[in-house]
């Protein structure tokens, strides 16, 4: 297992299907989504799918065979961020996504505001 303690983080970019993207702002305050997706992550990777470790063994087999698959899939690993989603995306609209995160986190806060029925 790799060190991951002084390895800087390396940026991503998620896209989401609509539904799920809401049910993570419902269910995640804001500032800790990052940590609630790499935690999600880290432990389901660890379980060791039998099919995912198959298909990297695969993978790994036709990298050895063929070592221009490995550098392309370096190159694409090393690749930087592109430029901003609605630059690349013609579908995404900052305007309306802006407007739901805003809305997201008015019912988050105004969830957290309410009072407890403590006794």
């Amino acid at each position: 297992m790799m060190n991951t303690l002084n390895v800087p983080p390396r940026q991503v970019l998620l896209r989401l299907p609509e539904d799920l993207a809401a049910k993570l702002a419902r269910a995640v305050a804001p500032r800790q989504r990052n940590r609630f997706l790499v935690d999600m992550l880290r432990r389901r990777l660890s379980e060791e799918d039998p099919e995912l470790v198959a298909a990297c063994e695969y993978m790994n087999a036709l990298e050895a065979a063929k070592p221009e698959l490995a550098r392309e899939g370096q190159e694409w690993a090393d690749a930087a961020l592109t430029d901003p989603v609605d630059v690349w995306d013609p579908d995404f609209d900052r305007e309306t996504f802006e407007r739901e995160v805003a809305e997201a986190q008015a019912r988050m806060r105004a969830q957290q505001a309410k009072p407890t029925g403590g006794r």
